[in-house]
């Protein structure tokens, strides 16, 4: 009985520090880009995707969608081995994923496996588009 109860314990310990570690990630930012920059700048964009670039073991995880003179965007958080940020990856059309993850905000935390996206270079620089996803962990 008494090592359910430890194991329980250890459990739910576990899993607090977990989402501890989630929510502390962006106060304890290390990376002088991304500490110093507003999610949605260039620059920050930039940084997070070269450090992901780098690193090919990264968990992402929906944060929300937003729009930006029209155009749709999705924030993920995106958690590496010695880095975290918010990615904005633009939407180019709606699909079915786009769209659930528009229409709940349920999927708020929610993992995102097998994300995939591209780089689009344009005249006046480059973004990051959505192109799918495997499936969405709730």
């Amino acid at each position: 009985m008494s090592s359910r109860i430890a194991f329980v314990g250890m459990v739910v310990l576990l899993l607090l520090s977990t989402s501890c570690q989630e929510s502390g990630c962006y106060k304890s930012q290390r990376n002088q880009i991304l500490g110093k920059n507003e999610y949605n700048s260039k620059a920050y964009q930039e940084e997070l995707y070269r450090l992901i670039k780098e690193n090919p073991d990264v968990d992402y995880y929906f944060e929300f969608r937003e729009e930006i003179f029209g155009q749709s965007y999705l924030v993920i958080n995106a958690f590496g081995d010695a880095f975290c940020g918010k990615l904005c990856l633009m939407v180019p059309e709606e699909d079915a994923t786009s769209i659930t993850l528009k229409d709940s905000a349920e999927f708020q935390g929610a993992q995102l496996i097998g994300l995939r996206y591209k780089q689009h270079k344009t005249d006046y620089g480059s973004a990051l588009v959505y192109d799918s996803v495997e499936y969405i962990v709730d």
